[in-house]
């Protein structure tokens, strides 16, 4: 009964949830993004949880655990589904090279401190340090586009080149994060000993593309016969949940296969618009759920995991701050860049989070510590990453904001 009542409860609240699009004007950018990420949903999920109502306690996550595999393939197909190939060539190569040397910093550099600050606490098992270090650099290398966007809305920006480029590595970055990720689960195989090799490595990232390939060639097939929008939605469906079920019940990652399962839709399916078009539809329920369900899994204690956490976000904002310095160095664009831009962009969002899930999903031993870690970095990050940003624009675009003020009133007036 109880189960019942949480799988109605959480998709009722997720169906409300992704209609709701207000904003009050008296709120700060920082709460604003907060909303439009939908961050509030995490102390939802604490309240639904062992720590409230206990409607989400640990026997009814464990039955829900299905509908975070889906949601995790269906992150990763939506994300996979976003890079056609044809499109990716139009776009400046300049992007692509920024946007990879900034993630591989940003990668490193949070690997590497988390790891021995880990190893100095001892704060999780001799085995699982390095996985849980490289899984925290991979989410460090996500950028949110939702703080850019609260930005974009509110102010007039005249250096639309800087803000392309913004919305560039915001874009692409989740993409080797999550090939960062991929390496990361080859290290760990089933909670044993460290055993990496490129060996290794070759055949697990092999094994997740065919896994990946599989059901994107069933939806082709499926594809190829005439069908209506309902039942194309039932194809979607019922790909992704294969993907997610596949990868689960091999011990492999839902959110690899789904991406891989994405790009292959994205570059050989016809209906590629149409997937998109779904997909994205469902995207905002499908985060709220995983926002809730994560919330309610937390176990919160005062500790050294705190510590790990602090250590976790100053890495990452040292981390984006060099990687795009060093980046836009290398490959000057053909505008000026500030040298702090890498504070515009420590906006975390949903792909950190769905890569921490399903590290948790597939390792339990690791949940308690990078579930904290990644609840009060996301917290933080949509909460100052508005201003930061505004500030790499600095007077020019609050005298574009005040030249708008003022085009406004002088229309008031004239009526």
């Amino acid at each position: 009964m109880k189960l019942l009542l949480a799988i109605v409860l959480v998709s009722l609240i997720a169906l409300i949830g992704s209609r709701l699009t207000f904003f009050s004007r008296r709120l700060t950018m920082g709460l604003k993004n907060i909303i439009f990420t939908g961050t509030e949903y995490i102390f939802l999920g604490i309240f639904l949880g062992s720590w409230g109502l206990n409607i989400l306690d640990e026997e009814t996550l464990k039955k829900l655990e299905p509908f975070l595999l889906f949601a995790l393939s269906w992150i990763g197909f939506l994300f996979g589904l976003q890079f056609e190939i044809k499109r990716l060539k139009v776009l400046p190569r300049r992007y692509f090279s920024i946007t990879a040397i900034q993630s591989f910093i940003v990668f490193v550099l949070v690997s590497f401190v988390t790891w021995y600050s880990l190893n100095i606490f001892a704060l999780l098992p001799e085995n699982y340090i390095l996985l849980a270090s490289i899984t925290l650099g991979s989410a460090a290398s996500c950028t949110a586009q939702s703080a850019i966007a609260i930005v974009n809305h509110n102010f007039r920006i005249g250096n639309r080149g800087l803000l392309g480029l913004m919305r560039y590595i915001s874009s692409v970055d989740g993409l080797f994060a999550l090939l960062f990720f991929a390496v990361a689960l080859c290290i760990l195989p089933r909670g044993g000993p460290v055993n990496f090799g490129l060996l290794k490595l070759t055949g697990w990232l092999a094994i997740s593309i065919a896994m990946g390939i599989l059901p994107a060639l069933i939806l082709i097939f499926l594809s190829s016969t005439r069908f209506t929008q309902q039942e194309y939605m039932v194809f979607l469906i019922g790909v992704i949940m294969f993907c997610g079920g596949l990868a689960e019940r091999l011990h492999y990652s839902s959110l690899v296969v789904g991406l891989v399962c994405g790009f292959i839709t994205a570059n050989f399916c016809p209906h590629r618009l149409r997937a998109l078009s779904i997909v994205i539809h469902a995207e905002k329920s499908i985060y709220i759920t995983l926002l809730i369900l994560l919330g309610a899994s937390w176990h919160f204690k005062v500790g050294v995991t705190l510590i790990i956490a602090a250590v976790y976000f100053l890495s990452r904002v040292v981390g984006k701050t060099v990687g795009v310095f060093a980046a836009t160095r290398i490959l000057k664009p053909k505008y000026e860049v500030p040298p702090k831009l890498g504070l515009g962009l420590i906006s975390e969002g949903g792909l950190a989070v769905a890569i921490i899930i399903n590290v948790t999903l597939l390792y339990p031993a690791l949940s308690d510590a990078l579930i904290t870690i990644i609840i009060l970095s996301v917290i933080i990050n949509e909460y100052i990453s508005p201003v930061l940003i505004v500030k790499q624009f600095g007077d020019v675009l609050h005298l574009a904001e005040d030249r708008f003020k003022a085009v406004k009133n002088h229309q008031t007036e004239m009526k």
